[in-house]
């Protein structure tokens, strides 16, 4: 609900501040409409750049606490992918270094996008405490177990049923990237419907001024 009340607040800033770009633009410019138009959608974008860069941003506030925990938490988040890369580089099968790379990559993405938004934490923490530290000791067992001369019955059986589950992991990790991005998936769609709409109502002043010029 907090980011929704952002979003709506910086749409409606940026809004206000590209309509009194414009309409001072065209007034300053001998009532061109152009000039006018483009300045105008210029102030309206880099306003809402401006505002966006800050909301994704740790509170100002937050104490030196939170910012440790966030750093520590994508460190050992980090150290864990790179102990699935260096399982990976054991494995025989074809089918598992893909689907391991696959794993890798999602994860890869989803500690990237906190990196670069660290509000964004809440929302993959669950994965990261939980299921991610669990799957890169269950490859490293795995990786361990095939390179093995000999192997039983249930050695076999094990192993088909974790190549079971990393797939089944893997969907989950990618929900779960999802989830994160979610709200720039939902942020784009309303600005490029926002961005629509300016075009629109630019195109209905276009025609009456081109009307008068005639």
């Amino acid at each position: 609900m907090k980011q929704l009340l952002r979003t709506i607040w910086r749409w409606f800033v940026s809004w206000n501040a590209g309509v009194i770009v414009a309409v001072v633009v065209f007034i300053a410019a001998d009532f061109r409409f152009w000039p006018s138009i483009l300045s105008g959608m210029g102030a309206m974008w880099g306003v809402s750049a401006i505002m966006k860069r800050r909301h994704h941003r740790l509170p100002a506030d937050a104490s030196a606490e939170e910012l440790a925990y966030v750093r520590s938490q994508l460190g050992e988040a980090r150290a864990l992918w790179k102990r699935l890369r260096r399982a990976r580089y054991r494995l025989r099968s074809v089918a598992m270094w893909q689907a391991i790379s696959r794993l890798s990559t999602v994860v890869d993405r989803m500690i990237r996008a906190i990196e670069q938004q660290p509000h964004r934490l809440r929302l993959a923490q669950p994965f990261l405490l939980n299921e991610w530290p669990t799957a890169v000791e269950m490859v490293e067992k795995y990786a361990y177990l095939s390179q093995q001369p000999v192997q039983s019955a249930d050695m076999a059986k094990a192993l088909r049923e974790t190549e079971k589950v990393l797939g089944e992991l893997t969907s989950a990790a990618e929900r779960q990237l999802l989830e994160v991005l979610s709200n720039d998936v939902w942020s784009l769609q309303t600005e490029a419907k926002l961005l629509r709409q300016s075009l629109q109502q630019a195109d209905g002043l276009r025609l009456p001024l081109s009307k008068k010029g005639e």
